[in-house]
């Protein structure tokens, strides 16, 4: 399972969108319930302030809980359209150095989900998710609409 994690990850990092933005998957738990994410601060996403274009910082936000939802179901064999409905991000803080989110997946918002997939088809969920500097303040807070449904 490490192995197949490390691939998983290795195959995401190389990812174009990812790679380009300079968005690292750090660590992927062995049951895809949390992911770490490092968004570099590099010449290819900052502006002309020398902080963090929002628009890395969102991409940063945006891939990771539908990612989770997807490699979780598909152990338990639901085939599934997964896709962020909505999101809304507020910056808080320049972001002056590199970024750290942790996307993380109660057991308990699992057990939900599946109950309602099980009942209706398809879940709606919100997450929320922090982008935090080196310092450890909060620069960017997203909130992220996950929706699920059988195929």
């Amino acid at each position: 399972m490490k192995l197949r994690n490390f691939l998983i990850r290795l195959l995401l990092n190389l990812y174009p969108p990812i790679l380009f933005n300079r968005i690292v998957i750090k660590m992927i738990s062995e049951d895809f319930t949390s992911m770490k994410v490092i968004l570099k601060k590099s010449i290819f996403n900052i502006n002309f302030h020398k902080t963090i274009f929002g628009g890395s910082i969102f991409s940063a936000c945006d891939p990771f809980f539908p990612t989770m939802y997807h490699y979780i179901f598909k152990k338990s064999n639901y085939n599934l359209i997964i896709w962020v409905k909505s999101a809304e991000i507020n910056f808080l803080k320049p972001a002056n150095s590199s970024l750290e989110l942790n996307f993380n997946l109660s057991k308990n918002e699992i057990e939900i989900a599946k109950r309602e997939l099980d009942k209706n088809d398809k879940f709606e969920a919100e997450h929320l998710v922090n982008a935090k500097d080196n310092s450890g303040v909060i620069c960017a807070s997203a909130t992220i609409n996950i929706y699920l449904r059988k195929k």
